[in-house]
């Protein structure tokens, strides 16, 4: 297990420069494809935003919380999601995508989830900035917390590389792997407590394991930065199951590209 994970470590440190390449040409070549190009990366996100917020905000008549607006408290944990989501299920795709390029060279397969996540690091950016005019104006300033945000980020992109190395290598020996994430991904959207807070009347087992949630630990951390400035080690028993469950992610992720490293041409 440790050798393939240092195998993945090495083959994914050495080739930074090559992940951020390959990265920009997929960002560039997106917006090459579109006639509006960057505009549709923030088009689409505010769609969502406005359709979630119109339906739970308005119609269901959703209450702030903890005295935070519910469009606020929305936006803070839908950030994450709109950049967690592309990286999981493009990252489920991020070999099979790339097999001409694999079946004419040695390439550095292990690579490619780190590309798609990459690739998305700089939409998540691009929100983020907007995000941040749309707290000042709302009266919730920058302070020491939001430092907590690359904390936080890190972990995302930590998370969704090490899913995506099992995910992709899935996806080559059965393609209906990418479906059944695609299906996974849209139920975990309200599963996970971002567009609705974990009630207090729920059972406790029940609650524990909607807080074992990873992606509702990053989620819970952006918004503790924005909103409740409790600080990371707030969340410590959170953080122990996050990184448990992201190390045996990354491990099993690790052992699956090592062992298939010579066999993905034969998958094809």
């Amino acid at each position: 297990m440790f050798k393939s994970m240092k195998y993945v470590l090495h083959e994914n440190f050495t080739n930074l420069y090559r992940i951020y390449s390959i990265s920009k040409y997929e960002l560039l070549a997106d917006m090459r494809d579109s006639k509006l190009g960057l505009f549709w990366n923030f088009a689409n996100p505010v769609i969502q935003v406005l359709t979630y917020w119109f339906v739970f905000g308005v119609i269901l008549e959703k209450k702030g919380v903890n005295g935070i607006p519910y469009i606020y408290w929305m936006l803070g944990g839908m950030v994450v999601w709109f950049f967690i989501s592309p990286c999981i299920t493009n990252g489920c795709n991020a070999i099979f995508s790339k097999v001409n390029v694999i079946t004419k060279m040695k390439f550095p397969v292990s690579i490619l989830p780190a590309t798609v996540v990459a690739k998305e690091l700089f939409n998540h950016c691009c929100l983020m900035l907007i995000l941040f005019v749309l707290f000042i104006l709302a009266g919730y300033y920058p302070n020491i917390y939001w430092l907590g945000l690359i904390y936080y980020l890190s972990c995302a992109a930590i998370f969704s590389i090490s899913l995506s190395m099992t995910t992709s290598v899935l996806n080559m020996m059965a393609r209906d792997t990418r479906k059944l994430v695609l299906a996974c991904m849209r139920l975990l959207l309200y599963l996970t407590p971002i567009l609705w807070n974990i009630p207090s009347k729920l059972p406790k087992m029940i609650k524990m394991i909607l807080k074992a949630n990873p992606i509702y630990y990053i989620v819970q951390g952006y918004r503790d930065c924005f909103f409740f400035h409790k600080g990371i080690w707030a969340y410590h028993n959170y953080m122990l199951v996050f990184w448990l469950i992201t190390f045996v992610l990354f491990a099993f992720g690790s052992f699956m590209m090592y062992k298939f490293k010579h066999k993905f041409i034969d998958m094809i």
